[in-house]
């Protein structure tokens, strides 16, 4: 498909902010006639799904064609008469390649509440789901039209995160976004996969299960109208726009390993400024967005679009940049991050005045959401040809055990070339984005994409053999249990300075949780959603190795 370039952007070559040149972006157009889309998901297959507003989910192929028949058509129960009203949000879950299920939020035709339901595909055909499956979760009465939320995400942790608006009206007239006895203005998680007669259960280490005076399903709250939240399919951070009163739009950021909690300041703050402060506490009780930005203009001034980080292997330029828009003036931002520190700058103008959506496919691409215009088109970053050419390890070392094996990957996209060295000795067979590693040394990959021939090296990946001859000292008191573990592993007495790195890897090697940090005295690795087995628990801290087996079961 032809490109059609949408933007202009006014891009000052050359300038570096904070060590990091700002990426050129431009839209490619990839798919057009669409009914009012709002949103964009995949199911971790070739298939897009696009949320059209008024009822139906649409399936696109890798070339962007609609299928002749919408995957869901949920057009007579779904409300058509608001502006923020309809189908809102659509999730597939975690294992719905043998589960089927996939879930979604709208507004209710018969009264403008919100519904969340657990749909099934069709057992007989993956391209239509089962219209009579329909298994209502949660009903959410709504006192007025708008500000409704309604993304549905699902966490590194497999819980299902719903975003919901306060309500509706203007200035939140009843302070939902403050009062925890609602689920308006929150955040919620909840646990799908319950092993009882439930549609789901409350995940035991929510912030609110042991509040009397508390929703247990609220996982932070103090939000206005959240629109369009991700998660970072890399780090596991949790980025939250959410969409101004009068002045300023806002990116709100939890980091992951949050326990959740957060109050993110609606009414009582509007970005980081005071908007209504009646029976609000002090300044510390909340937590302020990574970046905001003043409405401009005269009628719609601004409404923020939550984008994604970007974790594509395509454009190294782009490669870990949140990117957002705007709903009204069409601007474009960018969010980077360097030692905690956040920066957020304005990179263009996608001249269009209705982004509804950004959404990843399978590969970690970034698309973007046209509502007016009824168009998808690919987010692609002109400035830098060259793909990214990163291990996806977590950590610059490694260790295996003598006789053992462990598997390394690069990000990885079908449309690239990737080839291994070690030592930078050409592994001439090793033509994979992923490599099994069962001799120490110093690895790298690169990677070329043939559609440009430019070609990108990693950062070279140590690999030592375990040495049973180090004795250990600081990691000689850590204590690992519960061993057999089944929903949670803790750790204590580790090291309270210095850099550690911590990993748990299957029984091929796999890298299934990897955490680097400073000053950590003890964790929590939750394994509930591991397949029970033996795993590895490795442990590095200076020239110290500690690994221990971890057998995981009763799931």
């Amino acid at each position: 498909m032809k490109s059609k370039f949408l933007l202009l952007f006014l891009l000052l070559f050359g300038i570096i902010t904070s060590s990091f040149a700002q990426p050129q972006l431009d839209l490619e157009l990839f798919a057009s006639g669409l009914d009012s889309p709002i949103g964009i998901v995949n199911a971790d297959d070739d298939r897009l799904f696009v949320i059209e507003q008024r009822g139906h989910l649409q399936i696109l192929d890798e070339e962007g064609n609609i299928a002749e028949t919408p995957f869901l058509d949920l057009s007579d129960v779904v409300s058509q008469s608001g502006f923020e009203t309809g189908l809102l949000g659509v999730a597939f879950h975690p294992d719905y390649s043998n589960n089927g299920y996939f879930y979604v939020n709208y507004t209710r035709q018969s009264d403008g509440n919100t519904v969340v339901s657990r749909f099934s595909v069709d057992p007989d055909n993956p391209d239509q789901a089962d219209r009579e499956s329909e298994v209502q979760m949660i009903m959410v009465e709504q006192p007025y039209g708008n500000h409704n939320g309604g993304q549905l995400l699902f966490g590194p942790d497999n819980y299902l995160y719903i975003a919901l608006g306060d309500g509706g009206d203007g200035g939140d007239p009843h302070n939902n976004g403050q009062d925890l006895t609602t689920m308006l203005g929150k955040m919620l998680r909840i646990d799908v996969d319950a092993d009882n007669d439930s549609a789901y259960v409350i995940p035991p280490d929510n912030p609110f299960v042991d509040d009397e005076d508390a929703l247990d399903e609220i996982w932070a709250y103090g939000l206005r109208n959240p629109w369009r939240n991700s998660f970072d399919r890399h780090t596991g951070d949790f980025w939250i726009a959410d969409v101004g009163q009068n002045d300023y739009e806002e990116a709100n950021f939890q980091p992951a390993g949050s326990s959740g909690g957060e109050n993110y300041g609606w009414r009582c703050y509007e970005a980081n400024m005071p908007f209504n402060t009646e029976d609000c506490g002090d300044q510390a009780n909340y937590v302020f967005p990574v970046f905001d930005y003043p409405h401009e203009g005269e009628s719609c001034t601004g409404s923020v679009t939550g984008g994604y980080v970007y974790r594509g292997a395509l454009y190294s330029g782009l490669f870990g940049v949140y990117v957002l828009a705007d709903f009204c003036t069409g601007n474009v931002y960018t969010i980077t991050s360097t030692s905690g520190e956040f920066e957020g700058t304005q990179v263009g103008n996608f001249g269009a005045t209705d982004v509804t959506a950004f959404g990843e496919d399978q590969y970690g691409e970034l698309y973007v959401v046209l509502q007016g215009s009824g168009e998808i088109h690919k987010l692609v970053e002109t400035g830098d040809c060259n793909p990214v050419a990163m291990i996806a390890t977590g950590d610059t070392a490694l260790v295996i055990e003598p006789d053992s094996s462990l598997v390394i990957q690069a990000f990885y996209n079908p449309s690239l070339t990737y080839q291994w060295y070690k030592n930078d000795e050409l592994l001439a067979e090793e033509v994979q984005h992923e490599l099994e590693v069962t001799e120490e040394g110093n690895y790298s990959v690169h990677v070329t994409n043939p559609a440009n021939e430019c070609t990108s090296i990693s950062e070279p990946l140590e690999v030592t053999m375990m040495s049973t001859s180090v004795a250990l000292k600081e990691l000689k008191g850590v204590r690992v249990y519960p061993n057999p573990a089944t929903d949670v592993l803790r750790v204590e007495g580790l090291p309270q300075t210095g850099n550690l790195q911590v990993g748990l890897f299957d029984s091929r090697g796999v890298s299934l949780y990897s955490k680097t940090a400073v000053s950590v005295g003890s964790m929590s690795i939750p394994t509930n959603n591991f397949p029970d087995g033996m795993y590895h628990l490795r442990i590095i801290y200076d020239a110290e190795v500690l690994q221990k087996k971890i057998l995981i079961r009763g799931h």
